[in-house]
């Protein structure tokens, strides 16, 4: 089974049918005020619809209210919540979508949700410490995660791109990977090539098992 795979920060159909078209298992739409990639409730709503059946539909927030993500979760057919800030109880209890838990990764570990909180998230996503969504483009050391555990399923992300997507699979074994700027032309704007070589790598690389896998 090939590990999953994230496109986030999409912005425009053709990225979405090209995502979806390669294997893509989630496809991320950004509602944060802090990211060049932000999309309207409506653009996000049309987004939405063009993705198939099994994919699933991720929001991404970092500031934005309970009420705003509701709202988004609505417009946009929302399958789950990615969170970007310190985990609270608010992000987790009641909140109608399944949340995706954002941990930073620096030289100087991981600065780890609670763990009660972070057993009630459906995943987890290690990305590189400052980064914003859309990413830094610079990948943290993954030997950093060397004897971590965590009590939900993986996805890796920070700097992640066709060229060393395969050796941090193989050396993390996430369930999953995230991808938004490495490969893009620019900010929302997707390379068809980039694309392709991404997903080629990944299927290339080992089945997710061990720690990454949760």
């Amino acid at each position: 089974m090939m590990t999953e795979v994230k496109i986030c920060g999409l912005t425009r159909r053709e990225d979405v049918d090209l995502a979806c078209a390669l294997g893509a298992a989630y496809v991320g739409f950004n509602f944060a005020s802090v990211s060049p990639r932000r999309v309207s409730l409506q653009k996000a709503h049309d987004l939405s619809r063009a993705a198939p059946p099994g994919v699933a539909r991720v929001g991404v927030f970092v500031h934005e209210t309970r009420e705003e993500i509701l709202t988004a979760i609505e417009a946009a057919g929302l399958d789950l919540v990615q969170i970007h800030r310190p985990l609270s109880p608010d992000d987790v209890h009641g909140m109608p979508r399944p949340v995706i838990a954002v941990e930073r990764v620096s030289d100087r570990g991981v600065e780890h949700a609670p763990a009660e909180l972070l057993a009630r998230c459906r995943s987890v996503l290690l990305d590189t410490a400052g980064a914003r969504p859309g990413g830094t483009g610079i990948a943290f050391d993954w030997d950093v995660l060397a004897g971590q555990t965590w009590p939900v399923p993986v996805i890796l992300a920070g700097g992640l791109d066709p060229d060393n997507v395969a050796q941090a699979i193989w050396r993390v074994r996430p369930a999953a990977v995230d991808v938004a700027s490495g490969v893009e032309s620019s900010p929302g704007i997707k390379d068809e090539e980039k694309m392709r070589l991404f997903f080629k790598a990944v299927s290339l690389s080992p089945s997710p098992s061990g720690r990454g896998s949760g």
